[in-house]
C-alpha cells in the first residue's frame, strides 16, 4: 500500500507538471560525495539530447520520462532509483545506454543498505510496433490511463520501430505494483521493435516480472532474469522477437513462472499472435524442496505459442509445461517444424521430482465452486511434450552450479550431452549460427566479469 500510494503521488505530481509549461529549471541539482564522484539528483523530465556521464551518480527522484531526443548512458554509470521512480523512454525518444564487461551500466536502488525488490520501479521503453489490441495503442502497464497524456502510450505500425540500445547493464531491485494486474517489471518493453537492441543485460530481484514484453518484435539477446518475484519472462499482447541465450533462475521463496506466455484474452486469435523464437535458453527453477508452493517453466494460455530450440527446463517444483486452453493447444497440434507451439532439441531434468515424465497440466472449468469440465484444454502434457523424435527427452546438462543463489555457475561441465553438437540444431539466419550446443552457455561463459547476484 505505501509502494502503490507513493507511485499514485507520482503520476499525479507527473500530469499536474505536464499542463505548467516549462518554467522550471531542467538542470538538476549536483552535490559533491566523498571520492570525488558527482551526484546528480533527477526530478524532471528529459527533453532533447542527453548525455549521463560515468563520474557521476544519477538519483532518480519521480518517473522520469524522456519525452524526445536521445539519453546517452555511457559505460560505467550508475543510475540509483528512490521508491516511486522509474526511467520510461517514450516512443518520440531513444535510448543509447551501451556499457562494456568491464564497465556495466547499472540501475539500482537508492538505499544505502538492505536493498530489496520493488525499492524502485524499473526501466520502460515504449516504441511503434504492432500490439494485438484494439485500436493499435494502449496506455504501458504500471501507469493509469489518462487522457491527453501521450507520454505513456505505445504501440503503432511499424515492426522495425528501434527503441533503442541497452547494452551490458544490470537492473537491481526493481518492480511496482500499481494496482493488481498492472504493474511495472525490472525491464518493461511496450511495441519496441526489432531495431531495438537489448544485449547482454540482467535483471535481478524485480518485484514483479524481470521483464516482460508488450507487442512488438524487440529482440533479446544474452539475457539473465533472476530471482524474481513474479515471472521471470513475460510476453503478451502479439511480441514475435526473437530471443537468443537467455537464462532464467528462479528463488526458493519467492517467483512463479520461467516463461507466462500470453496472446489476447478475449480473442486469442487476433493478429499478430504471440510467437517468439527462443533458441539456446536455460530455465532453472529451485528444485522440489522450495519453499514456494507452485513453480512452473513454462506456461502458454490465451493463444500464446512459442519455437524453442536447443534449451535446457530443469529443477521446477510443480510443472514442465502447462498449455492453457483450446487456441494455445491448436498452436501445439500443428505438425512440423513451423507449428507455432513448438519444441524441439530441448533436456528436461528434476521436474516435479521425476525423471522420466513432466506431469499432466490439467486445466478445470469451474462455475459457481462446481468444476463443470476437468480440463477445457483437451492435452494432456505428460503423454506429448516428451517426443523422441524432436529430441525433446529427459537429459541431465550437468551445469556446474544452476541453483546457486550468490554465485551461480550456469556453464555445463566437461562432458555434458548438452555440449554435443550432434545433440543440436544449428540455428537459422538472424541468430548466432555458430550456437551448436543446448541451453545458454557452450564452451565460453558470456556470464562472466558484468553479471551480479546481491542478496540485498
Amino acid at each position: 500500500m505505501k509502494r502503490l500510494l507513493a507511485s499514485l503521488l507520482t503520476l499525479s505530481s507527473l500530469t499536474l507538471a505536464a499542463g505548467c509549461g516549462d518554467d522550471k529549471d531542467p538542470t538538476p541539482p549536483t552535490t559533491q560525495p566523498p571520492g570525488g564522484t558527482t551526484a546528480v539528483d533527477v526530478s524532471e523530465n528529459i527533453k532533447g539530447d542527453t548525455t549521463w556521464k560515468a563520474d557521476t551518480v544519477y538519483t532518480l527522484k519521480k518517473y522520469i520520462f524522456v519525452e524526445s531526443g536521445t539519453l546517452t548512458i555511457e559505460a560505467g554509470t550508475t543510475i540509483k532509483g528512490e521508491e516511486g521512480s522509474a526511467l520510461i523512454i517514450t516512443r518520440s525518444a531513444t535510448l543509447n545506454a551501451v556499457g562494456t564487461a568491464e564497465k556495466p551500466i547499472v540501475f539500482t536502488s537508492s538505499k544505502s543498505e538492505r536493498r530489496e525488490p520493488g525499492d524502485w520501479a524499473g526501466v520502460v521503453l515504449l516504441g511503434r510496433a504492432r500490439l494485438n489490441v484494439s485500436g493499435g495503442e494502449t496506455t504501458i502497464e504500471g501507469f493509469f490511463a489518462t487522457s491527453g497524456n501521450d507520454l505513456t502510450k505505445y504501440g503503432g505500425t511499424d515492426d522495425a520501430h528501434n527503441c533503442g540500445t541497452l547494452k551490458y547493464a544490470r537492473i537491481e531491485f526493481a518492480g511496482f505494483e500499481l494496482a493488481p494486474n498492472n504493474e511495472l517489471n525490472g525491464l518493461t518493453l511496450g511495441g519496441c521493435g526489432s531495431q531495438t537492441n537489448i544485449d547482454y543485460v540482467q535483471v535481478h530481484k524485480g518485484l514483479d516480472d524481470g521483464i516482460e514484453l508488450f507487442g512488438g518484435t524487440a529482440p533479446l539477446k544474452h539475457i539473465v532474469i533472476t530471482q524474481a518475484d513474479d515471472d521471470a519472462l513475460d510476453y503478451d499482447l502479439g511480441y514475435s522477437g526473437r530471443i537468443q541465450f537467455l537464462i532464467v533462475q528462479q528463488s526458493p521463496t519467492v517467483g512463479d513462472r520461467g516463461i507466462e506466455a500470453s496472446s489476447n484474452k478475449s480473442t486469442p486469435t487476433q493478429d499478430p499472435i504471440s510467437i517468439p523464437e527462443i533458441w539456446n535458453a536455460t530455465f532453472i527453477g529451485s528444485g522440489p524442496g522450495t519453499n514456494n508452493p507452485t513453480q512452473e517453466a513454462l506456461v502458454f494460455n490465451t493463444g500464446a505459442g512459442v519455437k524453442m530450440r536447443n534449451s535446457i527446463v530443469a529443477h521446477w517444483k510443480t510443472q514442465g509445461v502447462d498449455i492453457d486452453g483450446t487456441a494455445s493447444a491448436a498452436l501445439f497440434n500443428e505438425t512440423g517444424d513451423n507449428a507455432r507451439l513448438s519444441f524441439r532439441n530441448v533436456f528436461f531434468w528434476d521436474i516435479a521430482g521425476s525423471n522420466t515424465a513432466i506431469p499432466f497440466a490439467p486445466n478445470p472449468v469451474v462455475v459457481n465452486g462446481v468444476t463443470t469440465d476437468a480440463d477445457a484444454t483437451k492435452l494432456d502434457e505428460s503423454k506429448v511434450v516428451i517426443n523422441a523424435t524432436n529430441k525433446v527427452q529427459f537429459q541431465d546438462p550437468q551445469l556446474e552450479a544452476a541453483l546457486n543463489l550468490t554465485a551461480p555457475n550456469f556453464a555445463p561441465k566437461a562432458g555434458s550431452a548438452a555440449l554435443n553438437a550432434d545433440g543440436a540444431l544449428t540455428p537459422p539466419t538472424g541468430f548466432d549460427t555458430s550456437a551448436r550446443f543446448v541451453g545458454a552457455i557452450g564452451a565460453t561463459d558470456w556470464t562472466k566479469g558484468w553479471t551480479a547476484y546481491p542478496a540485498e
